[in-house]
């Protein structure tokens, strides 16, 4: 009986890794174009859901396949505008996120 136990504990365990975690991220697809005080910057395919704080920017360009949210503050905090893949803005930012 023992064993039955132990069989089912792996089996219920090996049930929960295998749903618990997603096996690949999802990143969108293109770059997004900015400025900062280092000059021009790009990123390429960023992931989704993850806040990327860039520092002082300005002027994006979001030529990525996601909509993308730009924060005036650090960590995706503050006043938000959204960019829909294609658009370019003329604001200044902090940080962006990117979501379907």
């Amino acid at each position: 009986m023992k064993s039955l136990g132990r069989t089912l504990v792996a089996a219920g365990a090996a049930a929960v890794l295998c749903v618990g975690f997603p096996l690949n991220a999802h990143a969108a697809e293109g770059l997004l174009f900015y400025t900062s005080e280092y000059g021009a910057i790009v990123l390429e395919n960023p992931t989704d859901g993850l806040c990327y704080s860039v520092g002082n920017a300005q002027d994006p360009q979001n030529s990525t396949d996601r909509v993308a949210t730009f924060y005036s503050a650090k960590r995706c905090g503050g006043t938000a505008t959204r960019l829909k893949p294609g658009e370019e803005g003329f604001l200044t930012f902090a940080s962006v996120r990117f979501t379907r």
